[in-house]
């Protein structure tokens, strides 16, 4: 039983079939895409014999482009891979940059996408609610192209931590104010008193609102906090000795 060659329509890799496989739907080796064994042919020869050889898979028109899958007519111009051998359209090696055969080692290089280029999604979707309009707006936006709504981030809010959020950046600038003159109440040693209760009252039940502003006002309070309550409990110590000296 013979053999011939013949080349995969998909990735032009050169394939080895015996006669019997003719018209059998089989995987490429090379790349794993269903191919049609074609039917044989007969080639002329010197001498006037004939040679048996597998048909052109696009009815005598030449091979196929690995990159376009179209017939490369003859004397169109036209490229061979260096180290499979596969042949291309010039202009499609060119526009590819490299072989298509996978596993070839003159394949180009394949970029990874950034991530500005890869739309942001949540849950699945690409697209989001606004929590202040409710219109639909794109998953990665941080502005409502609808109401003019900002976020903080793109990741997905409902109307309720919206507001909440809303009403805690109009409260920013009173925080931040109110932070500097606790820290002041509490440096200074005639208000140290006041600084310390004040500091004592207010801190634990503001202290999620600190956190959002910068690092540095939350340790205004902790370090003003500390100082208040140190000059406090020095001046009491100092006062209960001065009243034992006195007596």
């Amino acid at each position: 039983m013979g053999g011939f060659q013949f080349k995969c329509p998909r990735c032009a890799q050169l394939l080895d079939a015996p006669e019997e496989a003719v018209g059998m739907t089989l995987p490429c080796p090379n790349c794993n895409q269903p191919i049609q064994i074609p039917a044989l042919a007969t080639t002329p020869v010197a001498g006037g014999a004939a040679e048996a050889g597998p048909a052109s898979p696009a009815g005598g028109r030449g091979p196929l482009c690995a990159i376009c899958l179209s017939p490369i007519a003859a004397g169109e111009a036209k490229n061979a891979c260096p180290a499979c051998r596969a042949e291309y359209h010039a202009e499609c090696w060119q526009e590819n940059g490299g072989c298509a055969v996978y596993g070839c080692s003159q394949v180009p290089a394949i970029e990874k996408r950034q991530a500005l280029e890869i739309p942001v999604s949540y849950w699945g979707r690409e697209k989001k609610q606004c929590p202040n309009c409710k219109h639909e707006i794109l998953a990665a936006a941080v502005r409502c192209r609808h109401c003019g709504a900002t976020f903080d981030s793109a990741r997905p809010q409902d109307a309720a931590e919206f507001q909440q959020r809303t009403e805690l950046t109009q409260r920013l600038p009173a925080l931040r104010r109110t932070v500097v003159v606790l820290f002041i109440f509490s440096v200074l040693p005639c208000l140290a008193p006041i600084g310390a209760v004040w500091g004592a009252i207010w801190y634990p039940t503001h202290r999620e609102d600190v956190r959002v502003l910068p690092t540095i006002y939350g340790a205004l309070c902790k370090i003003g906090l500390g100082i208040a309550i140190g000059q406090t409990v020095a001046m009491v110590l100092i006062t209960l000795l001065f009243s034992l000296v006195r007596h």
